[in-house]
């Protein structure tokens, strides 16, 4: 015996083929790293702030986690409607609207509103703009002098979805003024291995789990917000109620059913939620659920896409125009909390 070991054939061909299978693994990983960090996806793009189609037009706000940066980038952003609208200080009755494209989108409240009304001017800027940041719109306008009669600041639970995924404490504003967000990072020891690696930041990304709140569950956006849902929209509120009482201008928060509650499939815990925030924040409130709830043909509330058709936004604008005559005659501005 000369002390040398001999490996069995077999064995001595695996260990030539697992060497180039790890080789190639290797290889492959750096191809993806060196791709990734050369060629971010565009999801991934907008999440750090580079994509090139992302405004750069704000500011860190500690409430509301960004706010625009001057009213010069904010007019800007918006020259053709604000140009339609006319001047902010017109002597013309005037509803500010907020909220998603049920009331921004074409046909929708903001248009069924200027149809149904014509004595009153409709400020509606026609564009979707994030729910924290509808806030920061209100005051910006009226520190420029816009007087409305009232501010209609229109939710739905589906709104929840933003700050449900990215709560205000995990909104960023990078150097440039663009909105990020803030990731969550897994616990360690794999924290500096997944943030050292753009291939696996990726992954995490999109894996759900470096969400601000990844328990939130967008299915359940009719029921009750959880606690700290809560205490964001309360963040909001109290930001309208701080603007509200500063130019003396009322604002009422108003929500529309979710057509799942309309259809009798879901409850009202979002709403019933929303009344007791408002209380809290210490502004107005108005709940349009009872005509939808209690109409006959539901689905001729509809078209196909499942936002509202002209009846079901003619309800609308009558639900606003009963907020506004139950205010009109006692309501000057809301009451501090």
């Amino acid at each position: 015996m000369n002390g040398t070991v001999t490996l069995p054939p077999g064995k001595t061909a695996r260990l030539p083929f697992a060497a180039g299978l790890l080789l190639a693994l290797a290889a492959v990983l750096l191809i993806g790293e060196a791709f990734a960090r050369l060629s971010l996806p565009k999801d991934i793009r907008q999440q750090f702030g580079q994509d090139p189609t992302q405004e750069r037009i704000y500011k860190p706000d500690p409430e509301l986690g960004a706010d625009y940066r001057s009213f010069d980038d904010y007019r800007a952003l918006n020259a053709f409607h604000l140009g339609r609208l006319g001047p902010l200080d017109q002597p013309k009755p005037t509803w500010l609207l907020f909220g998603n494209s049920f009331v921004q989108g074409p046909g929708h409240l903001a248009d069924t509103a200027e149809r149904m009304l014509p004595e009153t001017r409709i400020f509606a800027l026609k564009r979707f703009v994030d729910l924290p940041l509808r806030a920061a719109e209100a005051r910006q306008l009226l520190s420029q002098g816009l007087r409305p009669q009232r501010i209609f600041f229109v939710m739905q639970p589906i709104d929840q979805l933003q700050i449900g995924k990215r709560p205000l404490s995990f909104i960023e504003v990078n150097t440039d003024g663009a909105i990020t967000s803030r990731l969550r990072w897994p616990d360690q020891p794999w924290t500096y291995a997944v943030a050292g690696s753009r291939l696996a930041t990726i992954a995490w990304i999109r894996s759900g789990r470096a969400a601000g709140d990844p328990s939130f569950d967008p299915r359940r956006v009719t029921e009750t917000p959880s606690p700290r849902v809560q205490q964001d929209l309360l963040r909001i509120f109290r930001h309208l109620g701080e603007t509200s009482r500063r130019f003396n201008v009322p604002v009422t928060v108003v929500t529309m059913p979710d057509r799942t509650q309309v259809l009798g499939r879901a409850g009202f815990g979002f709403q019933d939620t929303l009344a007791e925030l408002t209380k809290s924040a210490g502004i107005d409130f108005h709940d349009a659920r009872a005509p939808f709830v209690e109409a006959a043909d539901k689905m001729s509330l509809y078209v196909p896409d499942w936002h509202f058709s002209e009846r079901g936004n003619a309800l609308l604008v009558q639900e606003l125009v009963k907020a506004q005559a139950a205010k009109a005659s006692t309501d000057k501005a809301p009451k501090a909390p």
